[in-house]
């Protein structure tokens, strides 16, 4: 009799994992392709998922951020235990199929991310639609420095400061994301998603100061997170740089400089003074050693106070936590396409030369 041999298929769960697979290998390849992660994606289907997320989550102030990430760390802690428990039981069965439900939702979670913001690293700069190209000189890097440093004296003139220092915010905090709505409303173009962001301040905001978190957008629903353990004067540049991922900018350094640019050109001298704090920072920094001597002498005492303090408040939170979140968040980065990682955060001087450059001409 002849035997008929048939081919044996691959287990159920291999072949799903398998798919999965394949598909994220899929989906992040076409994500990498500037043409497409800025078509179809980023002004296309992640700008009109990020918008209906964004209308089931936006006008509720609690954030699902915090109660997702609870859940997982609460989550996470009793996946480990029962799965020593299943192995001391040598139910090894019991484990595989936990493992493989994990592997399942891992993947799951990988490929709505890139939907909803992976191809976002690939598109057009922000910088480009905001018309901020120059070629930078050591003459303009210190035309911008000192005109960045001269405009925040003023400002800090005009604002109201608490007993130790610090700016008073001129609004609360419903208020500034008012503010903040409307000047990213002012921008030409189709660039940014023109969908209302409503920043969200973060409860346990103290943990997330020891991760050395300011604020963190979480694009599964579409919020912009804001940590409120922050000095007074970044809090206006800090909602504008999550609300910058919001509407479609991934990239670290860019969201800076939209947020830098936004606070800036505002009319309001509080969230004015918040880019102006970063944007002299970071151009002064850039000087060498005789200029940067010269401009940080012309500082205003009660900025550079307001400076003492900030350093004071976050090395308060710096250690080991500390550390780590910066570590996992530089291979995020660079997984994403950043090779810098969480250097590129700083990576804005170029722009705010451009930025400072654009204002003078207008």
């Amino acid at each position: 009799m002849m035997k008929l041999l048939y081919k044996k298929k691959p287990p159920r769960r291999a072949a799903t994992l398998s798919a999965l697979c394949l598909a994220a290998l899929l989906l992040y390849a076409l994500a990498r392709v500037p043409l497409i992660a800025e078509r179809v994606f980023a002004q296309g289907v992640t700008r009109w998922l990020s918008f209906a997320l964004n209308r089931l989550t936006n006008f509720i102030p609690v954030s699902f951020y915090e109660l997702i990430a609870a859940f997982l760390v609460a989550g996470g802690a009793f996946f480990l235990v029962s799965l020593v428990v299943f192995a001391a039981k040598k139910e090894f069965a019991r484990a595989g199929l936990w493992l493989y439900r994990a592997a399942v939702a891992a993947l799951f979670v990988l490929l709505a991310f890139g939907v909803l913001y992976a191809p976002l690293y690939a598109r057009a700069h922000a910088d480009e639609a905001l018309g901020l190209t120059t070629d930078v000189t050591p003459q303009s890097l210190y035309a911008a420095a000192e005109y960045y440093v001269d405009a925040l004296n003023e400002t800090s003139a005009r604002l109201e400061r608490d007993a130790d220092g610090n700016v008073l915010p001129t609004c609360g905090f419903g208020a500034l994301a008012d503010r903040l709505n409307a000047r990213y409303a002012a921008f030409e173009g189709n660039y940014f998603a023109d969908f209302e962001v409503r920043a969200k301040a973060v409860l346990l905001s103290v943990p997330m100061s020891y991760l050395g978190i300011t604020g963190i957008y979480f694009p599964f629903t579409a919020e912009a997170n804001v940590n409120v353990n922050i000095p007074a004067y970044e809090l206006p540049a800090t909602m504008a740089h999550e609300m910058a991922h919001a509407k479609g900018v991934s990239r670290e350094n860019e969201a800076n400089i939209v947020s830098y640019a936004v606070c800036i050109l505002s009319e309001d001298d509080y969230i004015r003074y918040s880019g102006l704090m970063n944007a002299a920072a970071i151009l002064v920094n850039a000087l060498p050693e005789e200029q940067y001597e010269t401009l940080a002498g012309r500082l205003d005492e009660k900025v550079l106070r307001e400076y003492a303090n900030a350093r004071a408040h976050y090395e308060k939170y710096e250690g080991f936590i500390d550390s780590v979140s910066s570590f996992f968040n530089d291979l995020f980065l660079k997984a994403n396409g950043v090779p810098s990682g969480t250097a590129s955060y700083g990576e804005t001087e170029e722009s705010l030369v451009a930025l400072y450059e654009k204002i003078v001409k207008s």
